[in-house]
């Protein structure tokens, strides 16, 4: 794991626990939890621009960002992807995603640093299409070429007073690492 990135992320995590408490323990939306967050991982990661719902891909005609998923794997998932790519008779279906906080340079794709993506521990979605996506962001092979170093899922503990320290779960080169 890289020292530097986990240490930003640990310092920005601290920061809202330690001014944002409300948010977490009244269990606001997670756009807002996000935000906030976004606003601290700006302070430790300043070399980078830090954007929430960042929906552009550079290298796309169309410019939106778009991850691309086996056919058999959207069946699983219950979710409403469209028939996009063939080849080789095997059948990717595509969606455009807004991912929840990105660090990166905008402009191009060849400085995507991080990806997250986040969820309330009373939101009751499926945490596999999260995962997915982050599966995607990281993947650079084949259709998925946002190519984001590093994809980290954090799910926060909300609607408590006493608010634990969240599980990270890291991605790279389009697998779950950690």
């Amino acid at each position: 794991m890289n020292p530097t990135i986990t240490k930003g992320i640990n310092i920005a995590i601290s920061k809202l626990f330690e001014k944002d408490h409300h948010l977490l323990s009244h269990d606001l939306n997670e756009r807002t939890i996000a935000h906030k967050l976004a606003v601290y991982l700006q302070e430790e990661f300043q070399e980078y621009n830090v954007d929430c719902e960042y929906n552009r891909n550079v290298d796309e005609a169309n410019k939106q960002k778009r991850i691309y998923v086996l056919e058999s794997e959207c069946k699983r998932l219950k979710k409403d992807f469209i028939k996009d790519i063939v080849d080789d008779d095997t059948e990717y279906m595509g969606l455009s995603t807004f991912p929840d906080i990105v660090i990166h340079r905008r402009g191009k794709n060849t400085d995507n640093y991080l990806v997250i993506e986040i969820k309330k521990s009373t939101n009751r979605l499926d945490r596999r299409f999260d995962f997915k996506k982050l599966e995607c962001y990281t993947d650079k092979e084949r259709y998925n070429n946002l190519e984001y170093d590093w994809g980290l899922f954090i799910e926060f503990e909300t609607g408590m007073e006493k608010i634990k320290k969240p599980e990270l779960i890291w991605f790279k080169e389009g697998k779950r690492i950690l």
